[in-house]
Parts: C-alpha cells; sequence; structure tokens
C-alpha cells in the first residue's frame, strides 16, 4: 500500500499519544517528537513509510526487539512498538533533544574530548557485541547527544543478531553508510564485530581532523578510498594516536583489535595519560626469541654466553631509551610550539583543547619539571588577569554589574580573585559594585519598591558580604517587601 506523506503539516494520530511535529524522514521511515500522554514525557515515534515491503517490515520489527533487548546508558531505549490502524509499525523511543554527532563535524574538537566521545560510543557497542549483535551502521548521524553531553547509539535498522542464521539484506547488495563502512563490508564480504571497529575508526579519525579523508566524489571513488587509501598524515599533537587508529582502520580485519573491549583498554590509557607511541608500537610487534646452542662442556662458554646476553640486552636497553627519550623531546617542543602559537592569537584559556593554557599543561603532564611550561603558565596567568580586570572596569561603567551571567562585572573580578587571590584591584572592584548596589537599593526603598530595593542589597553582599550600609539596609527593610505582598493579596483577594 501507499501511504500519504510524511510532512510537519500532515501530522499522524498514534492513540496514547500528542504528536507535535516531524524530526526527520528517510527512505524507510519518519521519526515525530510526540508526548506520551499517560506519562506525560516526550518520546520520539519512529513510523514505516509504507508496509508494502515485507523485509522492510520484518527488519523494522527486528530493530525494536534488538533494541528492547538492551539496557545500557550508551543505547537508545525503547518504549513501545504497536502498529498503525493502517497496519504500519511504529516504535516508542526515549527523545534525545541534543541533536548527533554529525553537527561537530569541523569543529576543533581537541584529541581528548574525541577520544572521550568515541570511549563513550565503544562502551555501548561493547554491550551490544556481546549480545552477538553487529550494529554495520555506525556513523556520526546513529550517535545522539544526550542533555547532560553524554552520547547514546541508535538505530539498529539494519543490525543483524549473529546468533540467528539469517539476513534480511539481499546477496550481493551493500548496506550501511559508505563513507563509513568498513572494506569488507562495501565489498559485501562476511561481516564481524569489527566491521563496527573500523566505522569508529573513521569517526575517531573524522573528529580529529575535522574532516573525513576516505569520503568520495561518488559512491564507488568513497568505496575505493576505503579499500587502498592509507590513513593520512596526523598533526604533530595528533600523531601518538597513529597506532590506536591503524588497529581500528585496518584494511583486513584480522589486523584489527580483537574486540572492542581490547580496543578500549587502549583508549583508556590515551585518556589517562599512559599510552605512548612507543609503548603501543612495541605491542604490535610479535618478536621471535633467539636460542642460543648449549655446548656439551658448557662451564665458562656458559658464563660468556650469559655476560654477552646482558650486555646485548643493556645495549638494547640502551637504545630503547634514547629513542624514547627522543620522541618525548620531540612531543614536548611540538606542545610548546603549539602552546607559543596560541599565546601569539591571544588564544590563553579557550577554546576549549586547544589554547596556550591546555598545551602547557600537557608538556607538564609529560615533564612537571618543565621551566618552558611553567614559565608560559605564569604568562598566561598574567595575561588573563589584566584582560578579566580590563573587561570588569568596562562592565562596570556599563552598570553591567552582575547580568548578563558570565559576561558582567562581578563574574570578571571573580575571574581575576580566581588567579590572584590577593589582586587589590579585583577586590576594590567588588567594593565599588556593592557601593553601586547600595545606591540603588536606597533608591528603590526611597520609592517603596521594596521587592527591587532588597534585590538589590542581596546583589550587592554576593560581592561585598560584610558591607555595612548593605547590611544596614538589610536589616531596616527586610520586613517590608513581606507586608506589602499580604497588603496587596488581600486586595486583589
Amino acid at each position: 500500500m501507499t501511504n500519504e506523506p510524511m510532512t510537519s503539516d500532515n501530522l499522524i494520530t498514534i492513540p496514547g499519544y500528542t504528536v507535535h511535529r516531524l524530526l526527520g524522514k528517510g527512505g524507510m521511515a519518519a521519526v515525530y517528537l510526540a508526548t506520551q500522554n499517560s506519562l506525560e514525557r516526550e518520546v520520539a515515534i519512529k513510523v514505516l513509510l509504507n508496509n508494502s515491503d515485507d523485509q522492510f517490515s520484518q527488519r523494522f520489527v527486528s530493530e525494536a526487539r534488538i533494541i528492547a533487548t538492551l539496557n545500557h546508558p550508551r543505547v537508545i531505549t525503547v518504549y513501545d512498538v504497536a502498529q498503525l490502524d493502517d497496519g504500519r509499525p511504529y516504535i516508542v523511543m526515549e527523545y534525545l533533544s541534543g541533536g548527533d554527532l554529525a553537527r561537530l563535524k569541523g569543529q576543533n574538537l581537541g584529541p581528548l574530548y574525541a577520544l572521550e566521545l568515541i570511549r563513550q560510543i565503544a562502551e555501548g557497542l561493547s554491550m551490544v557485541h556481546r549480545r552477538g549483535i553487529i550494529h554495520r551502521d555506525i556513523k556520526p548521524a546513529n550517535i545522539l547527544f544526550r542533555e547532560d553531553g553524554t552520547v547514546v547509539l541508535t538505530d539498529f535498522g539494519i543490525a543483524k543478531d549473529t546468533r540467528i542464521d539469517c539476513d534480511l539484506t539481499q546477496d550481493g547488495i551493500s548496506i550501511g553508510s559508505p563513507s563509513y563502512s568498513s572494506p569488507e563490508q562495501s565489498h559485501c564480504e562476511a561481516l564481524d564485530q569489527r566491521t563496527d571497529i573500523y566505522s569508529l575508526g573513521v569517526i575517531l579519525l573524522e573528529l580529529l581532523l575535522g574532516h573525513n579523508p576516505f569520503k568520495g566524489a561518488h559512491y564507488a571513488e568513497t568505496v575505493q578510498n576505503h579499500a587502498t587509501l592509507p590513513i593520512p598524515e596526523l598533526p604533530a599533537p595528533l600523531r601518538q594516536y597513529r597506532p590506536l587508529l591503524e588497529r581500528m582502520l585496518a584494511k583486513q580485519a584480522a589486523d584489527r583489535f580483537e574486540s572492542v573491549d581490547e580496543m578500549l583498554t587502549v583508549l583508556v590509557d590515551h585518556l589517562h595519560g599512559k599510552a605512548s607511541i612507543l609503548d603501543q608500537s612495541i605491542t604490535r610487534q610479535h618478536f621471535t626469541p633467539i636460542r642460543l646452542p648449549v655446548p656439551e662442556h658448557s662451564g665458562k662458554k656458559i658464563r660468556y654466553a650469559a655476560v654477552a646476553a646482558l650486555l646485548l640486552l643493556l645495549l638494547g636497553g640502551g637504545v630503547f631509551y634514547v629513542s624514547y627519550e627522543s620522541e618525548h623531546a620531540v612531543q614536548i617542543n611540538e606542545l610548546l610550539a603549539l602552546a607559543d602559537a596560541r599565546m601569539a592569537e591571544d588564544k590563553l584559556a579557550e577554546p576549549e583543547l586547544d589554547n596556550a593554557r591546555y598545551y602547557f599543561n600537557e608538556v607538564l603532564a609529560l615533564d612537571p619539571t618543565s621551566s618552558a611550561a611553567l614559565e608560559g603558565l605564569e604568562k598566561v596567568r598574567q595575561r588573563l588577569i589584566l584582560r578579566y580586570l580590563k573587561l570588569a572596569g568596562e562592565r562596570v561603567e556599563q552598570m553591567r554589574l552582575s547580568r548578563p551571567p558570565q559576561d558582567n562585572a562581578f563574574y570578571y573580578y571573580q575571574q581575576v580573585l580566581q588567579l590572584d587571590a590577593q589582586n587589590t584591584v579585583a577586590k576594590e572592584g567588588l567594593k565599588r559594585i556593592a557601593a553601586q548596589y547600595a545606591l540603588l537599593a536606597q533608591q528603590a526603598f526611597v520609592s517603596q519598591d521594596f521587592g527591587s530595593g532588597l534585590t538589590y542589597v542581596s546583589q550587592g553582599l554576593e560581592a561585598e558580604p560584610d558591607n555595612a550600609t548593605l547590611l544596614e539596609l538589610m536589616e531596616r527593610h527586610k520586613d517590608k517587601a513581606g507586608s506589602f505582598k499580604r497588603f496587596f493579596g488581600k486586595i486583589f483577594n
């Protein structure tokens, strides 16, 4: 059957729900924002566009059943699955208002934030894989944000339960999004859980670089790129993540991480600062031990062999140490160069994970005694103090004493005192704010506007809690606002 088009002007009716608007529409289904009347909660309702194709209908219901078996904070929650009067199935899910990961495309996120997002996705994917399910369509549009900034995996429309010996797709037809599909998926080969690891690797690379290097001008070029293109050269601060990406994005599934859990271990080490380029490179090598023959009369010869082996070990250790120190120094110098560049651009503390203070702190994480980083942080501190004092003075002149949030005189003076608790200019500035609020409060009390007067007093005491004038005004007028409220209450009653 063919159904009427799904548009925001032509909303469907679902018993028990108030449908508000169309959130999105694809080739298979439409998603609506609605309120579940019984619980008064917002939900997302995914409705099949038509049920003329039994295969699509079967896949749609299969998605609901798959998600319903999953209970994890990183996987979207299904509340209900049912049918409309015309026979089309629909799924009721939690509504996530934060948008999807695609909205971050092209932004400079910083590597730690990118790794944290991938870690959260991988946690959900780990549980999915433990249930014997392959997602097969890991892409930014299928990763949604909750209001608290955490991410959730959704859209299991083409997921495959590996415990069931059947597949809803036709032989020889590739499924999934080509920009994020593994080489074996694009070539319609047998898949296992490592295809999802590849897709997750593409997303991580895209978050780090700001673009997807495998995406071509058309489908065929994209598929070819995934099969042949190596990982592009990474900027200096990102080179430490190359071994991780190489394991995730290996062209052959056998060369990737065996599981998401194995990948998570390396990922968490990066987030905790434990991983290094050299450490990860070594884990990928398989050394064949050298077995020395033992002569019949071993006596001195064994001792000589042992000494020789020890010398070789020490020599090898020395080479390892020198190599590590060299790589360590290169990384520190690159971070210092980035910090200096951000200083020159006046990016002292913003944007997050890409500013001078951030890079100097990264250097100290590698070398806590770095004089260059310590001196750089002190310069950042002094420049921030001057900046905040200038802004605070301007806001006082504009009478933006404590509003709007994070752009007012009180806020900037507080920022100064966090950097320098004894800063006399900031302390005097707060006293000036308190005095200004005392004047405003007195004017309000003279006009018998006791509510505004007490508000001014309260705001002034935030700036200077022991201001004598404000405390006296508070004591004198604290009962007035309540009296007037009761007076007007009687009148209007």
